[in-house]
């Protein structure tokens, strides 16, 4: 099922060429009135403002980053969502506040036109959490003195639409129903984990019954899609209870859009927190077989797979990664389903397109333990055009134990002990690094340390490269080929 066009639809379109126009002719500015000033004498509060469109209807009217948006049309927005569906009339009212000022802006525009802002957060009343404490919930392993933002239980159905976040749907109200119906908040993505009430509701930690389809089958009926996930915990909700969830989603047929299967993380900071267990290589074999066999009917009866798994299953079992054609649109990349086949489905043609070094360059390549076979075909396509060799170490994961073997959850600390065993084995004359490990502004590792440091305790240059080919041939020397 697509998301229905609406009025939210808009905010994808690119200034028109009569947007431009205007702006070039300054009607615009002719269409602004300033219509009021106001000093309350205290500081105002409102969404704040982190950017500006150049030569946008924003600008033209003078807000500037760090403004605060009060209200629109006379009413104080509570997110993106109320913003941007205000922006579908041909006059805006904007109340702006900066320090202590408060001033209006009457705006004409053409209809549904942005005006040229970004905001510093999404929400602007702050993140809806979540009230479950679920027996495998990544934040309880955490250990304390990491970034802040790291322990927010997020379960806000806003940023599950906006960025894909996954959500219970068990902590929202009627109101947040009626909203999601309202704009139309198509594709949600939900955290499932298992169909039967009672399963599902241990699974949340929430002591009671928490039965999910009826709250899907309400989405449906508004025309929301939803993409699934299942947390797979052995001997909690994997063998039949699987086998019921994929059946009770498929039977939603349209509503669901996809369903993706990952197994549990487990940290070495469980203390005090329910026994669970990883999943083994033969687990992870079995699932994969049943996954392969949902694909084949699900293609056949409705024309896509439905069921896909995490990328580390595949690798963890040592599996060849499915072709393309197995992941549909790719719905979950997110969720750590496809990354894996789009980077080696890159790697031909990024191989093809670039040059050799200029110069000689030994780097040093540093990853998760998971990602490695992957970097190591991409350098093996390259390595005749190399002058040097180029060596991918992986690292291991004391922060959180070796079990965990992602490259976005390695923190400053063991990578720096990484760099340092192999560069007293042999020199380098460049460090590259998983930017998928760092996250925050300023760029940080979860440890709390930043590149710099990183840089000036090895005393070699330290580079962050993207999950992408492209990003790491560019890094270690390779232009584009002429």
């Amino acid at each position: 099922m697509k998301a229905r066009s609406g009025p939210l639809v808009a905010w994808r379109t690119r200034r028109s060429a009569g947007t431009a126009r205007c702006l070039a002719e300054g009607r615009f500015l002719a269409g602004l009135r300033r219509r009021r000033e106001t000093d309350s004498g205290r500081t105002c509060e409102g969404a704040w403002i982190a950017g500006v469109e150049p030569g946008g209807i924003a600008a033209a009217a003078g807000l500037q980053a760090g403004d605060q948006l009060l209200a629109v049309n006379g009413r104080r927005p509570r997110d993106l969502l109320d913003y941007k569906w205000s922006l579908t009339s041909d006059q805006v009212s904007l109340a702006v506040g900066r320090d202590s000022r408060e001033t209006v802006y009457d705006i004409e525009k053409p209809e549904e036109e942005e005006l040229g802002l970004t905001f510093a957060s999404p929400v602007f009343d702050g993140v809806m959490t979540c009230r479950n404490r679920c027996v495998f919930c990544f934040l309880d392993q955490l250990p304390p003195g990491l970034r802040p933002g790291l322990y927010v239980r997020d379960d806000d159905y806003r940023l599950s639409f906006l960025q894909g976040n996954f959500i219970t749907l068990s902590n929202l109200e009627p109101v947040d129903f009626r909203r999601i119906e309202e704009y139309r908040l198509s594709p949600l993505y939900v955290s499932v984990h298992a169909t039967d009430p009672g399963r599902r509701g241990m699974l949340l930690g929430t002591g009671g019954r928490e039965p999910i389809l009826p709250a899907i089958k309400r989405l449906a009926r508004a025309n929301i899609g939803v993409h699934t996930q299942v947390v797979i915990c052995p001997g909690l909700n994997d063998g039949d209870s699987l086998e019921e969830t994929v059946e009770d989603l498929a039977a939603l047929d349209r509503a669901v859009l996809s369903i993706g299967l990952v197994a549990v993380g487990l940290t070495r900071h469980r203390k005090g927190l329910p026994d669970l267990k990883l999943m083994a290589r033969p687990q992870a074999e079995a699932v994969l077989d049943r996954v392969e066999e949902w694909q084949r009917y699900f293609t056949r009866e409705r024309g896509r797979p439905l069921v896909h798994a995490a990328d580390e299953l595949y690798l963890s079992a040592g599996r060849t990664v499915p072709a393309a054609s197995a992941y549909d649109d790719f719905p979950q990349l997110e969720n750590g389903i496809g990354l894996a086949r789009l980077f080696l489905d890159r790697i031909p043609e990024a191989a093809r397109a670039r040059s050799a070094p200029d110069g000689p360059r030994r780097c040093l390549v540093l990853t998760g333990w998971l990602a490695k076979p992957l970097v190591e075909q991409l350098v093996n396509s390259v390595s005749r055009a190399l002058p040097e060799p180029i060596r991918v170490a992986p690292v291991t994961n004391r922060f959180f134990g070796n079990t965990v073997t992602v490259a976005g959850l390695l923190t400053g600390s063991d990578l720096l002990e990484a760099a340092r065993e192999q560069l007293a084995r042999e020199p380098a004359d460049l460090v590259l690094i998983p930017s998928a490990a760092l996250g925050g502004d300023p760029p940080a590792f979860l440890d709390g340390m930043t590149p710099g440091e990183l840089e000036r305790a090895l005393g070699l240059p330290v580079r962050p490269v993207g999950t992408g080919p492209d990003g790491l041939l560019g890094a270690m020397g390779m232009g584009y080929a002429q």
